[in-house]
């Protein structure tokens, strides 16, 4: 698990000496972090000389190291892009060599890199460290500095919303498209920074930006799941919720509405793309897509098929060396102490597989919402819907007893694809009623007690929505 950067200091002073920073910001590094470092001052008087060194200085990766060793006490050497030497063999003993040392005189390694690739043999030596994204106070330091000369700043409103569009951000990201911004518009413009987000966010392979295409008024029935989103999405307090169901009801669609209609952007998440099969990085991969969900702040994370991703959550880890309890502990952490504006919504086909835990209120602001096959009423706006979309013509509403909304959608699709009656579509069509009737019948037995009806709950009211090493070390002590 990754630790705030900003702490390597505390870590310094209790003589730890191998870090690993994982970051695309070098550049941030060196002057933001190093010289924290450097202004320090401990309690013995003493305080950190700084070094660095990249491939460019020397391709021998032994020679920093050896420096490192010949240094003075209380010495940190920052070491960039060292990734790509770490795993020869001559590296590994060198540092398992000379850690003893540099404990004992306060010295220690920093590696830099845009991956975390620790050897298996120096688990246990580095300590990894999480190089946050510009907050609040660096961002509106960078606004500020680009405003050309002559040129209104943004008024309090609306450097309040660049603020919260340009979290996410690298500082690099962020000097462009306020350049851009500039350019284009003529001025600082938030959509625009927040489509450059979207791009920037997907380019890391690991969470799908979902854009506002549809909200509310594109869903049919389930209102009281809205009336809660509706009354909570704003409400700083406020922390998500799950609904569970049988496929085709309709709940994917209705969590991208949620984005649409909180107006937030949304974040996909799908935890399979976080697993590596390298040491180590499928918990910095975790951490640093919690950690960009809170630089981002204000947004909805939507998780689809909940129990397929935390699948393997409640095993004793003996068949990925605890890789997968891991992971999806880091989130069950993240879904107790979410930061305040991050609004989870998550979807489930099936309660098997989740453990309890997962479920519980206080992870969540209700139990799950049990969404199931459509009544009748809802099967008549869902027909009438997609009859309007595909210019079916029928005399009446057919009897749809135990279609989903997808199947209904499908028949539409084909009448339409065929030139034929929705009705004669229909014997191409075997509901899941049908086809899933005993899995349907379980989901329903177990949802009956343990989770609120979509459509309708009794005495519980809405209210209106608030926007808003061996050896002795050198310690300070």
């Amino acid at each position: 698990m990754g630790i705030e950067a900003k702490r390597i200091v505390d870590f310094l002073r209790a003589g730890y000496g191998a870090f690993w920073i994982k970051t695309q910001e070098p550049d941030r590094v060196q002057s933001v972090l190093m010289p924290m470092v450097k202004d320090f001052q401990r309690k013995d008087g003493g305080k950190y000389n700084l070094s660095s060194w990249d491939c460019s200085t020397s391709s021998n990766p032994l020679e920093p190291l050896n420096q490192l060793s010949a240094e003075e006490e209380l010495t940190v050497k920052f070491l960039f892009n060292f990734h790509w030497f770490i795993d020869k063999p001559q590296v590994i003993q060198k540092i398992q060599n000379d850690l003893p040392l540099w404990a004992s005189e306060g010295k220690a390694i920093v590696i830099v890199a845009p991956v975390v690739k620790v050897p298996v043999e120096l688990q246990n030596d580095f300590t990894i460290l999480n190089f946050s994204l510009p907050d609040e106070k660096e961002i509106l330091h960078t606004i500020s500095y680009h405003i050309p000369e002559g040129k209104r700043g943004p008024s309090e409103n609306e450097m309040a919303r660049l603020i919260g569009a340009a979290k996410g951000l690298t500082q690099k990201e962020l000097n462009n498209v306020l350049s851009l911004s500039m350019v284009v518009k003529g001025k600082y413009d938030t959509a625009l920074i927040n489509e450059h987000k979207a791009t920037v966010i997907e380019k890391t392979g690991f969470v799908e930006v979902i854009p506002p295409k549809i909200n509310f008024s594109n869903v049919v029935g389930y209102e009281v799941v809205k009336d809660h989103a509706r009354a909570t999405m704003h409400n700083p307090k406020a922390k998500g919720f799950m609904v569970i169901g049988p496929p085709g009801c309709g709940k994917t669609t209705l969590m991208n509405a949620i984005v649409g209609e909180s107006g937030k952007i949304g974040l996909k998440i799908t935890l399979g793309k976080l697993f590596s099969k390298f040491q180590g990085e499928t918990d910095a991969n975790v951490d640093f897509v919690i950690n960009l969900i809170k630089s981002i702040g204000d947004c909805v994370v939507l998780i689809d098929e909940f129990e397929k991703q935390f699948a393997g959550s409640s095993g004793d880890g003996t068949l990925d060396s605890g890789t997968t309890r891991r992971a999806t502990g880091r989130w069950l952490e993240f879904l107790q102490d979410r930061p305040s504006g991050v609004f989870i919504v998550a979807t489930a086909n099936s309660f098997n597989g989740i453990p309890p835990e997962y479920l519980r209120p206080g992870r969540w602001d209700t139990s799950p919402f049990f969404i199931d096959l459509p009544n009748k009423k809802t099967q008549d706006s869902i027909f009438k819907y997609y009859a309007e979309k595909y210019s079916i013509e029928e005399k009446k509403i057919p009897k749809m007893e135990g279609w989903s909304g997808a199947e209904i959608e499908a028949c539409c699709q084909i009448a339409d694809m065929h030139g034929i009656p929705f009705t004669s579509a229909m014997r191409l069509i075997k509901p899941q009623s049908v086809t899933m009737k005993e899995q349907i019948d379980a989901l329903r037995s177990w949802a009956k007690d343990r989770t609120i009806n979509a459509e309708e709950v009794k005495d519980i009211p809405v209210k209106a929505g608030v926007v808003a090493l061996n050896g002795k070390r050198k310690i300070d002590t």
